[in-house]
């Protein structure tokens, strides 16, 4: 079963398409920062497939993204050919959502109505607590 993961970090960029296998297929690797301790960065690299490797194209530096992607691992014994073996993992993003951010200049707020002060004019209780108190009538 392959569960569908999310992510979201700042891109930092994107390798060229490569075109790979007999059939050419498009292939695409692009980097986000996820660094929560900057005194160990987290870069991890995704990997984009056949039409998806133009998800990036729109993309700038620096920019806030959701990433969606499935995680892919699979076993290779090269020992045969006097190689090793291991597993090779890849992160294979299938979406990629820009994080809108809204500056607070940006943001506008509806007028408020004007509300009648119909206490103008009439005298205002002093605040609790702020007279001398030898002058406080409160009975408690």
């Amino acid at each position: 079963m392959q569960d569908s993961q999310v992510i979201t970090g700042k891109f930092l960029g994107a390798s060229a398409i490569k075109y790979v296998g007999e059939n050419n297929y498009a292939v695409r690797s692009f980097w986000i920062d996820i660094t929560t301790n900057p005194d160990f960065p987290n870069t991890p690299e995704f990997q984009l497939k056949g039409d998806k490797v133009n998800l990036v194209n729109e993309l700038r530096k620096g920019q806030s993204v959701v990433i969606k992607y499935n995680l892919d691992g699979r076993k290779y014994d090269k020992t045969a050919e006097g190689g090793r073996k291991g597993v090779t993992t890849n992160l294979n993003a299938w979406r990629i959502e820009v994080v809108q951010t809204q500056s607070a200049a940006t943001v506008t707020t509806a007028p408020q109505a004007a509300v009648p002060n119909r206490t103008a004019g009439l005298p205002q209780p002093a605040p609790v607590g702020m007279g001398n108190a030898a002058d406080d009538d409160i009975p408690f």
